[in-house]
């Protein structure tokens, strides 16, 4: 399995975790989300799944624990600025409505 093969894997097991978090109507916080990866863990008999499922618990675990402000490079911090993006966007929006 190539890398970029790897990193789809992680990103479909972790997309599955937090879909299985809002088809239960749970919260979604970081301690969800490791939780549905360890189940998931725990109960995937698929050796490749199996690293993924390790791989995106140990990537919570470090984007939990870094220092706010702190972005390490790659695609979180492409995520990062579409989230402030949106939200400056939200604020010029409010700011622009007339009453």
């Amino acid at each position: 399995m190539s890398k970029n093969d790897k990193e789809k894997l992680v990103d479909t097991v972790m997309g599955e975790a937090v879909l299985s978090i809002l088809e239960s109507d749970d919260d979604v916080s970081f301690d969800a989300l490791i939780g549905q990866l360890q189940e998931s863990l725990s109960a995937e008999h698929d050796g490749e799944r199996q690293e993924a499922l390790r791989t995106a618990i140990g990537g919570v675990h470090n984007f939990r624990t870094r220092p706010a402000g702190k972005v390490a490079p790659g695609r979180l911090q492409v995520t990062q600025r579409k989230s402030r993006l949106q939200h400056a966007s939200l604020i010029m929006d409010v700011s622009t409505v007339k009453h």
